[in-house]
């Protein structure tokens, strides 16, 4: 039986990359492709226990057994995501534009929010720094470093000419790393200035539409320095699903050591006297953070 890691899937096909350094093309196994498992979420506001059901079959980043030319089973998983559906990552690099498209507060927060979830660290790249000017680039530098006192590294790179990726090539090696992050932002282009050899495809922004358009449309694991980089597909929304009202608010770090005297505050800004409320008021939470809390408060809601 030969061991191996999945560093690509496509349509039902897994590329193994084998102890040898060999790379095979295989199949998993009837019972892996049909097998569910269900998840009995036990922090359910309803009074029955939610099912969730997830497919059992072997994910790029899977540390996997061949026997007889097929996958036979695989190694118990640290963690996995459903998007980008990869499992056993160690940090995921998240890619965001410093415009074109414009930078997001929200839609980062919103990638944080999963990534803790998950139990995995987040490592946040600003891409496209050149498209700034200076006053805007040390305003952004001084919001993100709100982030960085958080315990986020952040690190802003022009692709183009290579500044700054010195910096990123360091926080890759010997690690599990995902590329992921806002649609557009560069991510291929980022990768093309690490690996130059691998010459991934890019594209240029829709300036008719202010968005990217989705290059990568399979999820890759490429070897580096002892580890991996994964390029995952492109997309501008994530799921809430499976995220609970009472726990959202454990998943915004920066919330931790601010005390609220009602117990088990929704932090809401109806509820006069929230701690939570009041410090983004004050300004010790930044005000953005707040802002992106409440609106995921309210997807997990109209998601139930």
């Amino acid at each position: 039986m030969e061991k191996g890691k999945v560093i690509n899937l496509c349509g039902g096909v897994y590329k193994v990359l084998l102890e040898d350094n060999s790379v095979i093309q295989v199949k998993a196994r009837g019972r892996l492709r049909n097998e569910k498992q269900f998840v009995v979420n036990k922090k359910s506001q309803s009074k029955k226990a939610q099912i969730t059901t997830v497919k059992n079959s072997p994910k790029v980043g899977d540390t996997v057994y061949i026997d007889g030319g097929m996958i036979d089973h695989y190694e118990p998983r640290k963690n996995e995501m459903i998007r980008p559906d990869i499992a056993n990552v160690d940090q995921i690099l998240l890619v965001f534009a410093a415009k074109e498209p414009d930078f997001s507060f929200f839609l980062l927060d919103l990638f944080i929010v999963n990534i803790l979830r998950q139990k995995i660290e987040p490592c946040i790249v600003i891409s496209k720094i050149d498209k700034l000017t200076s006053e805007e680039l040390l305003k952004l530098k001084h919001d993100m470093s709100y982030y960085e006192n958080m315990g986020y590294p952040v690190h802003y790179v022009n692709s183009l000419t290579g500044e700054g990726v010195d910096e990123v090539l360091h926080a890759l090696e010997g690690k599990i790393t995902v590329l992921s992050g806002q649609t557009g932002a560069g991510k291929s282009t980022l990768i093309n200035a690490i690996l130059p050899d691998f010459n991934l495809k890019t594209q240029e922004i829709s300036s008719a539409l202010g968005r990217g358009k989705h290059t990568t449309r399979e999820t890759n694991l490429y070897i580096y320095k002892d580890g991996f980089i994964g390029d995952t597909p492109g997309f501008s929304k994530l799921d809430v699903l499976g995220i609970e009202k009472d726990e959202l608010a454990s998943l915004f770090v920066d919330f931790k050591g601010i005390s609220c005297r009602f117990k088990d505050c929704n932090h809401q800004e109806n509820i006069k006297g929230c701690g939570i409320h009041e410090a983004a008021n004050n300004g010790e939470i930044l005000k953005s953070r707040y802002e992106s809390y409440l609106k995921i408060y309210k997807m997990i809601g109209e998601a139930k």
